[in-house]
C-alpha cells in the first residue's frame, strides 16, 4: 500500500532531516532571545530548562574565573540573581575591578542541556564573548568610547544554570584617546532655551534628521535629537516630552571627574554550537539599563518630539524633507523630575543598588 503525502512528510521529518529542523529551531531561538522572551517550556537565558532544585557550584565557578582573570581583574563581590525582568534562569553576577587599561576579550562557554530533546539536543555547547574597554583613571567613558575606567567596578553576568563552564580572558594594548575633557560651555544661541537643569546639564542644540525610504513616494522616517553636556554633579530625571511625565523620563547621575562608578557589562555575542553536525547560531545580547552615568565634559544625545508636533507620530513620515542632512529643529521642553530608577525596566535591578549617591541641590 502506498503512503499518503502526510505519512511521507512525517517519515521525512522523523527519518533524518534534522538539519532543517535545527535551522528552524535556531532561528526561533535567536529571535526569541533577541526579544528577551523565553521559549515555551524553557526558562533560562539560553532556552534551557534548569534542573529542579539545582544550585550552581559558585565556588568552582569562582576558582575557574579567577584563574582566567589572573592579574588583569580583581573579583570583589559575587552573588546569584534569578527571575530578571528580561531573562529567566539564574545569573552569577561577578563584580570585578580592572587593574590595567586596554582592551579585554572575555569568553566563557558551557554545556547545552536540552530537556525537550535530550537524546538529540539542538546544540552541544554555547559560547559568550564580550569586549571590555578600560581607560585610564578619570577617563571620559562616553567621549572616548570606554566601558570603564581604572577604579571602576564592572558587573559581569554569567549564565549559571548549565554546567561545564570554562573561562578565558585575552588582552591587547589600546591606543585610546586620552584627550582633554572638552568645553562644558553651551554654544551661543542656546542660552534662551528654558532649562531648569542648566547648572548641571547644558543644552547644546537640537537637530532634525530625515531618512528617506526607497519608496517612490519619498516617505521616510524623521527623528529629532537634542544634545547635552554634563557640567556639574547631581542626580535627577530628565524629560524632553512636550507633555512632561516622570514615567518617560531618563535617570541621570553626574559624578565628579574621576569618581569611580559601578557599570554593567553592556553587550555580548552568543554562539551556540552543535559539535557533530558543525552547525551554529549567532546573535547579540544586550544588558540594557536606563540610568546614564556621566561626569563633567561627557555629552549625550537623546531623541524627542518637538512641541510643534504635539508628540504626534505623524512626524515619522515626512514628504517635505529631501534628506539633505541634519537641520536645526525646535528645541525640546526640558523638565526636571526627582531622581528615580524603575528596577523592573531592562536590567536596572542589577545596578539600582550601586548607583552613586547624591542629589541635585
Amino acid at each position: 500500500m502506498s503512503r499518503t503525502d502526510g505519512e511521507k512528510a512525517q517519515a521525512n521529518l522523523d527519518g533524518g532531516d534534522t538539519r532543517m529542523r535545527d535551522l528552524l529551531h535556531g532561528v526561533v531561538l535567536a529571535a526569541a532571545l533577541s526579544l528577551g522572551a523565553p521559549l515555551p517550556g524553557q526558562t533560562d537565558a539560553m532556552g534551557q530548562m534548569p534542573a529542579a532544585g539545582a544550585t550552581p557550584d559558585t565556588a568552582q565557578l569562582h576558582r575557574a574565573l579567577a584563574a582566567a582573570l589572573g592579574e588583569d581583574f580583581q573579583i570583589v563581590h559575587t552573588e546569584l540573581s534569578s527571575g530578571l525582568h528580561e531573562r529567566g534562569g539564574t545569573f552569577w553576577l561577578v563584580h570585578a575591578t580592572p587593574r590595567r587599561s586596554g582592551m579585554f576579550e572575555l569568553r566563557y562557554r558551557y554545556d547545552y542541556r536540552d530537556l525537550t530533546l535530550p537524546a538529540d539536543p539542538l546544540y552541544t555547547h554555547v559560547e559568550h564573548t564580550s569586549y571590555i574597554r578600560v581607560g585610564e583613571r578619570g577617563c571620559l567613558r562616553r567621549r572616548q568610547a570606554k566601558d570603564a575606567c581604572l577604579g571602576d567596578t564592572v558587573i559581569l553576568p554569567f549564565v549559571a544554570d548549565p554546567t561545564g563552564h570554562t573561562f578565558a580572558l585575552t588582552f591587547r594594548e589600546s591606543s585610546g584617546d586620552w584627550s582633554g575633557y572638552g568645553d562644558a560651555q553651551v554654544p551661543p544661541g542656546t542660552e534662551s532655551v528654558p532649562n531648569p537643569l542648566s547648572a548641571h546639564l547644558g543644552f547644546l542644540g537640537a537637530h532634525r534628521h530625515h531618512m528617506p525610504s526607497r519608496a517612490a513616494n519619498g516617505l521616510g522616517r524623521t527623528t529629532f535629537t537634542a544634545e547635552f553636556v554634563a557640567r556639574a554633579p547631581g542626580r535627577f530625571n530628565l524629560s524632553l516630552s512636550s507633555i512632561p511625565s516622570a514615567a518617560g523620563s531618563v535617570p541621570i547621575v553626574i559624578v565628579p571627574r574621576g569618581q569611580p562608578v559601578t557599570v554593567l557589562l553592556w553587550r555580548e555575542q552568543i554562539t551556540a554550537f552543535h559539535a557533530t553536525q558543525r552547525f551554529s547560531s549567532h546573535w547579540g545580547n544586550e544588558y540594557g539599563t536606563t540610568p546614564l552615568l556621566l561626569q563633567p565634559g561627557d555629552r549625550i544625545t537623546l531623541e524627542y518630539w518637538p512641541p510643534a508636533t504635539g508628540g504626534a507620530l505623524a512626524t515619522l513620515f515626512d514628504e517635505t524633507d529631501g534628506g539633505a542632512g541634519p537641520r536645526d529643529a525646535d528645541p525640546p521642553v526640558i523638565t526636571r523630575f526627582p531622581f528615580h530608577v524603575d528596577p523592573a525596566a531592562g536590567f536596572n535591578a542589577l545596578v539600582a543598588g550601586h548607583l552613586p549617591a547624591g542629589r541635585v541641590p
